[in-house]
């Protein structure tokens, strides 16, 4: 991959586009876990592949490509996220809240999958849990993409592995 990242630092397209298909659904998995709808979702990592051709040049360290990408894309599903936020208010203001409501009911209903399960956790567990399970970074690696501290990370991943059991056991999830 480092010889891939190489060549799209000189301008060379097929070895970026080569590098994007590579890993395309991880970036996909990561995304999912941080936002629901499938159209923001793809935004997020059309997003991500655009700010990453234009600035592969910058990333110094061919190694951290994945690294450096998947903290492209974290920061693109926050900036999603907020925006969504503000609609949601706008939305409650003008009362099409149940709308909304039946839309998530069946968005749920829908899609009983793993995101279904760690749906059930907060935002910084939910993300350190794919990049834990799903794209098997250490902790120590999840900090630098979070920046964010090891213990924090191992933290986070201990209370999350402790609601998901008390989740798949049927218990209540107020760990």
């Amino acid at each position: 991959m480092e010889e891939l990242v190489k060549r799209a630092k000189v301008g060379d397209n097929q070895a970026f586009t080569e590098l994007i298909m590579n890993i395309q659904m991880d970036l996909y998995k990561i995304a999912k876990a941080k936002i629901k709808d499938d159209d923001d979702i793809n935004e997020a990592v059309q997003e991500t592949i655009i700010k990453a051709y234009s600035s592969i040049k910058k990333l110094k360290d061919e190694k951290y490509f994945k690294t450096w990408i998947i903290r492209i894309l974290i920061n693109e599903c926050n900036n999603i996220y907020k925006k969504k936020k503000v609609n949601k208010i706008e939305e409650y203001n003008e009362n099409v809240i149940k709308e909304a409501d039946s839309d998530m009911i069946n968005t749920k209903i829908n899609n009983l999958d793993f995101f279904i399960l760690i749906d059930k956790l907060n935002e910084d567990e939910k993300i350190v849990v794919v990049l834990f399970y799903l794209e098997e970074y250490s902790t120590k690696d999840i900090g630098k993409i979070l920046k964010t501290s090891e213990n924090t990370i191992r933290t986070r991943l201990s209370r999350a592995r402790k609601k998901l059991k008390k989740l798949i056991d049927g218990g209540d999830l107020n760990v």
